[in-house]
């Protein structure tokens, strides 16, 4: 059913780009939201997403993956570059007191609802939001971050340790002892 929709999207037909984004929309505009500082940001990424998959779309061949992956590929490959063309593109932010504590479990994220990790994710500097966004949530490796945005990999490493600390802090303040650990 996907395919058949797919290739329909391929000839252009309205009704079947329709479907397709009402389909995927709810995913993609997670995705942009966690990239966005703010709503706003996050729909126009949204609208330029889908204008680029539909732009697009007659490229994907089935026989070298599934469509989910491509469109979702596709879509953070546009919001990255969205990004740079803002001059957003990784402002490193040195923080000289991080928030000391525990470090944060890798699960964190699993055990608060999203739209509080959102909000915490939208309320990091850019640069930390990049490298957490596609380390976290698209499975990128440290090479392919770094290849992307134009850093080494160590400084991806550095900033995917900083956006970590500091989005704990900041989940603390939305939601204090929401995640912590419960005593036995």
């Amino acid at each position: 059913m996907l395919n058949q929709l797919v290739q329909l999207c391929q000839q252009r037909k309205p009704e079947a780009e329709r479907e397709l984004f009402s389909q995927f929309a709810p995913k993609v505009w997670t995705i942009c939201r966690r990239y966005a500082a703010c709503d706003p940001d996050a729909q126009d990424y949204l609208q330029e997403c889908f204008l680029c998959v539909f732009d697009n779309i007659r490229k994907y061949d089935p026989k070298k993956g599934a469509f989910e992956p491509w469109l979702y590929r596709l879509c953070t490959n546009t919001i990255l570059q969205i990004l740079r063309k803002a001059k957003s593109q990784l402002n490193i932010v040195l923080l000289e007191e991080l928030p000391e504590g525990e470090e944060v479990e890798d699960n964190l994220v699993e055990q608060i609802p999203t739209e509080t990790v959102i909000a915490a994710i939208q309320q990091l500097p850019a640069g930390y939001r990049q490298v957490l966004n596609l380390y976290v949530f698209e499975e990128w490796t440290h090479r392919e971050i770094a290849l992307e945005l134009n850093i080494s990999e160590s400084s991806s490493r550095s900033q995917l340790a900083r956006a970590r600390k500091l989005l704990k802090s900041v989940l603390k303040k939305l939601k204090p002892n929401s995640y912590e650990r419960r005593s036995a």
